[in-house]
């Protein structure tokens, strides 16, 4: 169960492998200051009960299933991460050449948080990119024009 105490605890990050019933695999990471630090294990998890096995979680839903932790999407969280932060560390650590290269400091510090911003939104892009391209799939296997991959 994920739990949170002045950003220090348990709590899931990342969706990925969405089931036509709308489950998907995230995975419950150890974390200090909601920065994810260790991964605990993966789940796949609904917001609705779509098996009579599925346990309720006090954070809101369906645990279906619990696994070892999901190495690619622990990796992509760490990527997803670092690249969130790095503008901003950047900025911190190279402010006098950036305002060189750019020739104002405004322009260079704006550019370094668009560039956080877009890492920011980038998953929920992703997230609805991977459920029309899955929702094609399961229509055509559904109608019988090949198999669920």
């Amino acid at each position: 169960m994920a739990f949170i105490f002045h950003g220090i605890g348990t709590m899931v990050y990342g969706e990925r492998d969405y089931w036509p019933d709308g489950s998907f695999m995230t995975t419950e990471w150890f974390v200090i200051g909601w920065v994810p630090l260790v991964p605990i294990c993966s789940k796949r998890i609904s917001y609705n009960r779509t098996s009579p096995y599925a346990i309720f979680d006090q954070s809101g839903y369906y645990v279906q299933e619990t696994t070892a932790v999901h190495r690619k999407q622990a990796l992509w969280i760490y990527g997803w991460f670092t690249s969130l932060i790095a503008p901003i560390i950047i900025w911190a650590n190279f402010q006098d050449e950036l305002t060189k290269v750019f020739g104002d400091e405004d322009r260079a510090a704006g550019l370094c948080l668009l560039i956080s911003a877009i890492v920011l939104v980038l998953p929920y892009f992703l997230r609805l990119w991977t459920k029309r391209q899955n929702a094609e799939k399961w229509k055509r296997a559904s109608l019988g024009f090949g198999p669920i991959e």
